[in-house]
């Protein structure tokens, strides 16, 4: 048997195929709506497939066929006696008149209405795939490549001033965006019914942004350990005096100073200067498993404050060294110390590698050498941990400074940096 597998626009155009292949002897196997080309054949244009087979060989449309060869005998032998129409077989197909399109029309009703449906769920599909590429169009059109803050262009209208007011203290792009529109609330929804001025509606919004906490600012009832940690330079071992001689002025009490820092030339030096100018005892540690021992040692003390070495950000060794000597099983408040000299991308990275350890406030030192303080609330709007001192200066104990919000937003909109012991 040969089988043969036709494709034709209809089923009239497929039967003359099937027939000048194989002749009236043909067997239709079956038919199918198949489609061919396009993308994914969404697009293609239905065509329909029919099987037919032969059971002996037939010569192929290009070779003649025997003249001898007797046609339309099993036409006659089908119609004598003629079957009813629904008793229609694949061989008889060929013995309904070529004028009566009602064989053709059974064939074809079928096929003509799973076309039809074919077609609606395709104009659906096409409909939708037309939507999410004009959505992701849309999106791709809109969305911007990340810029750092500090680069990114001024996308604010010239006239506004608030906007350009804070770039002007150095608050970076992001950050001045959020306080220009919080102070342009401000001056909206005043119900005071006098006027506002722009330079206090911006102190009031910056207010609302900063997070301070107040630290030694009362009595002690328990004991308190404290350690600075911070990078090298930035003022440290003078902190821990400040914070020592203020604290003893207001309250007195019991005070012991401890220090790891012996990495650096005349480090602990230093310290013992300001013990002996305020007649408190210094301990300095060489190993981590000292700590212990030096805190057993003043446990009936008030305040133990402790300073560090200076590590780098960028040596993690150094850093899981210092770590080990604060351990969190010695109940120590780690306040991490910053200088306001440094630009943000620097501050951030050491926020971040510092953060080894538990951080419980932020302290800014050297505010006296800054031109702009506007760092300060660029750190503060990426990181929600408070702020508990400013330093702006070398004299023990004057120049600290417990701030609050109002304070620090008023040193970075006015750059006025003259209050001493806050």
């Amino acid at each position: 048997m040969q089988v043969k597998v036709f494709e034709a626009t209809d089923m009239t155009s497929g039967l003359k195929q099937v027939k000048d292949a194989f002749g009236p002897d043909a067997l239709i196997l079956s038919t199918r709506t198949i489609r061919r080309g396009g993308k994914l054949g969404i697009m293609a244009k239905p065509l329909l497939e029919i099987t037919a087979a032969i059971d002996n060989d037939w010569p192929e449309k290009d070779a003649q066929p025997n003249s001898s060869y007797p046609k339309h005998d099993k036409i006659r032998q089908h119609k004598e006696p003629s079957p009813p129409e629904d008793d229609l077989t694949y061989e008889n197909l060929w013995d309904t008149p070529r004028q009566d399109p009602a064989p053709a029309a059974v064939e074809a009703a079928p096929a003509s209405s799973e076309l039809k449906d074919e077609i609606e769920n395709l104009k659906n599909t096409i409909a939708g795939l037309t939507q999410q590429v004009t959505t992701i169009q849309a999106a791709t059109v809109h969305q911007k490549p990340y810029i750092e803050p500090e680069f990114t262009n001024n996308t604010q209208p010239d006239n506004d001033f608030l906007y350009k007011r804070l770039t002007c203290c150095g608050i970076n792009h992001t950050t001045a965006i959020t306080v220009a529109e919080q102070a342009k609330e401000i001056l909206r929804t005043s119900v005071t019914g006098e006027p506002i001025d722009p330079e206090s509606a911006l102190k009031a919004a910056m207010t609302k942004m900063f997070n301070t906490e107040k630290l030694l600012q009362q009595k002690l009832n328990r004991q308190l350990r404290i350690s600075l940690v911070g990078p090298t330079g930035v003022g440290k071992t003078t902190t821990i005096a400040k914070m020592a001689a203020n604290y003893l002025n207001k309250f007195g009490g019991k005070i012991a100073l401890i220090t790891i820092d012996t990495y650096r030339i005349a480090a602990v030096e230093q310290l013992k200067v300001y013990g002996e100018i305020m007649r408190l005892p210094v301990e300095v540690i060489i190993k981590p498993q000292e700590v212990g021992q030096a805190l057993r040692k003043y446990q009936d003390y008030d305040l133990i404050l402790i300073d560090t070495a200076g590590r780098s950000p960028k040596n993690t060794h150094d850093l899981a060294e210092m770590a080990s000597f604060l351990d969190p099983r010695h109940a120590i408040e780690n306040h991490l110390l910053l200088s306001a000299g440094t630009r943000d991308r620097e501050l951030a990275e050491t926020i971040e590698k510092f953060s080894i350890l538990p951080l419980k406030t932020f302290i800014f030192s050297k505010i006296d050498e800054c031109d702009q303080l506007g760092v300060i609330a660029n750190i503060h709007s990426q990181n929600s941990t408070p702020l508990s001192f400013l330093t702006n200066g070398q004299r023990v104990p004057e120049d600290i400074i417990t701030p609050n919000p109002a304070t620090i937003a008023n040193f970075i909109v006015n750059d006025h940096r003259t209050l001493h012991n806050g």
